[in-house]
């Protein structure tokens, strides 16, 4: 499992840091040697990261070409879409 966990830092003082959300990625098991298939909860607003606030699939992602950032990446996309409107 991958776990992603977003803080806020305010200032850059770790003793001030909180919680905004943690996202987990988890492999199904199905894929293959070179594809992976993975289930996605992402959870937000501290104190509630243990609640699910979205859920998404990644399917055949190409584990061989691929980094962690890019399955983060299609994650995101998988349970909250484009809702920056293709904004970089």
């Amino acid at each position: 499992m991958l776990r992603i966990t977003v803080e806020l830092v305010p200032h850059g003082d770790e003793s001030r840091k909180r919680v905004l959300g943690i996202g987990e990625i988890t492999n199904d098991a199905m894929g293959t040697h070179t594809t992976g298939n993975y289930h996605v909860r992402l959870s937000k607003w501290a104190p509630k990261t243990g609640q699910t606030w979205r859920r998404g699939v990644v399917s055949g992602f190409r584990r061989k070409a691929r980094g962690a950032w890019d399955l983060v990446y299609l994650a995101l996309a998988a349970c909250v879409g484009d809702r920056n409107g293709g904004a970089k």
